[in-house]
């Protein structure tokens, strides 16, 4: 392209981009804009309502980057975003050989699958996913994605259902283009034969990294209210744009609506449960959240959440349990399922049956740092010193900015008398948000009293209610100058 010719079009483009005006721009996702001519012509087919275009031009964009990023031996995605769907694919098969349970691969054959319009390939290679890594959001969007092209719109539905329930984003940008380039290709259609229903909830993803989009969500809902279209789950995306825009209460409204219309909506249950917790409800919480186990016990998520307010809102342990204990009868393969039941567990004070289920989540599913650090809280309790230890830093590779494994690291080296190490792990937790008073009551046995002071203030700030932080505070306001150490 002539350098005028390139001009000109950056010049429409920014012309363009004045006219719509900064609000919507200043509200929307980095992910929108770019430095090359093809960003910005997307960003401008985006703005003008052309989802399918913007697309098309943002993954030209992203292909010509991937294409400048070096790499000797690039990853099966990274093949991908370049456009070479042959070696990727080829790759990706090589990758999933190497390691059978990374579902990384699958994912990427899955959206190649994708962006061959080989649908029913793209949702059984997304369900290989989900099944290694449950409810993964980029699976669930390519899911989404396929059911639609599918015309299985109430799947579809579910899909996102799934993802949208967690607060968090998907990881790959091709999955986001391929949400957008379905959103274009169903918005397209004829009026009459749009899915209103599946929009409203394509259209609340957008939402997420563009606020403009509460509009055509709000729209596409109240349609699909009006037509009996999944009426339940209209109310339930015109709450959480409602929620999201500050008005609980009207969103309130709304759940109740979904409700009036399927009381087993778990959906809405679960977001009237949030919204009564919040208000300091407990017992109301804990009503609606037990009707949406009860509506759909098999599914984790549901599971998950009543597991979590019986454990860490209602201090039921007995129930909390009895539930973790039928969710392994249920299903003696479920890793979640075991890695629950021994949190209970620990709760209880049976560290060896705790240790015992935690073993068992290790042994069905991914040893994350969440659950190495649960080991290592077990085996440290029991006076393996060791082994907790050796699964504290198993967390800590795993995940570097976990506050619990420094925690435990910083113990078990205080134990040892190792005040150099101790001091230095306790550091690290405290840096990263553990509300400990190990690290204060080092700095006062080793003379450094001019920082216990802060530290406390430090760990008061992060837990204003902490008991040996409290304890600690009074004894530096009149406590005779001796060990600070308080009951741990």
């Amino acid at each position: 392209m002539k350098r005028g010719n390139r001009t000109l079009l950056l010049v429409g483009a920014i012309v363009v981009l004045l006219l719509v005006g900064f609000g919507q721009l200043a509200g929307m996702s980095l992910r929108f804009f770019g430095t090359s001519t093809l960003a910005a012509r997307a960003l401008g087919h985006y703005l003008a309502g052309d989802y399918g275009g913007a697309a098309r031009l943002y993954r030209d964009d992203l292909a010509r980057s991937a294409a400048r990023t070096p790499a000797e031996s690039p990853s099966s995605w990274l093949l991908m975003a370049r456009g070479d769907l042959e070696e990727a694919a080829s790759r990706a098969h090589a990758e999933s050989r190497l390691a059978p349970s990374d579902p990384e691969p699958l994912l990427t054959l899955a959206e190649i699958a994708l962006a061959r319009r080989h649908s029913p390939a793209a949702v059984e290679l997304a369900g290989r996913v989900l099944r290694l890594r449950r409810d993964d959001y980029d699976a669930l969007l390519v899911t989404a994605v396929a059911q639609a092209r599918l015309g299985i719109f109430p799947a579809a539905i579910g899909a996102l259902k799934r993802a949208l329930r967690y607060e968090q984003a998907e990881r790959r940008r091709t999955t986001f283009l391929a949400v957008l380039e379905i959103t274009g290709e169903l918005d397209d259609q004829a009026i009459d034969a749009r899915p209103s229903c599946l929009l409203a909830h394509l259209h609340r993803y957008l939402h997420i990294h563009d606020p403009s989009q509460a509009d055509p969500t709000i729209r596409y809902a109240l349609r699909a209210i009006d037509a009996g279209d999944r009426a339940d789950d209209g109310y339930v995306t015109l709450a959480a744009i409602d929620a999201r825009q500050g008005r609980p209460t009207r969103g309130f409204t709304r759940l109740q609506e979904a409700l009036a219309v399927n009381p087993r909506n778990t959906a809405a249950l679960l977001a009237a449960a949030r919204y009564r917790g919040r208000r300091d409800d407990l017992a109301e919480e804990y009503r609606l959240t037990r009707a949406a186990f009860e509506a759909d016990p098999a599914d984790p998520f549901v599971f998950a959440s009543l597991q979590s307010l019986l454990v860490d809102r209602l201090g039921d342990y007995r129930e909390a349990l009895a539930l973790a204990e039928a969710a392994v009868a249920f299903d003696a393969r479920n890793a979640e399922a075991w890695w629950r039941r021994g949190r209970v567990q620990m709760h209880l004070g049976d560290l060896r049956q705790a240790l015992h289920s935690y073993q068992q989540a290790a042994l069905l599913g991914p040893r994350t740092a969440e659950l190495e650090d649960s080991i290592g809280r077990v085996l440290s309790r029991l006076g393996r010193d060791a082994e907790a230890a050796a699964a504290y830093q198993r967390a800590v590779a795993l995940d570097p900015l976990r506050a619990g494994p420094h925690d435990g690291l910083g113990l078990l080296h205080d134990r040892a008398r190792r005040r150099t190490d101790a001091i230095r792990e306790y550091e690290m937790a405290l840096m990263l948000g553990s509300p400990s008073v190990g690290l204060c009551e080092l700095y006062w046995e080793t003379g450094r009293r001019s920082d216990v002071a802060a530290c406390v203030k430090r760990v008061l700030a992060l837990d204003p209610d902490n008991p040996q932080g409290l304890a600690l505070l009074d004894h530096l306001r009149g406590a005779p100058q001796h060990s600070a150490r308080t009951a741990r």
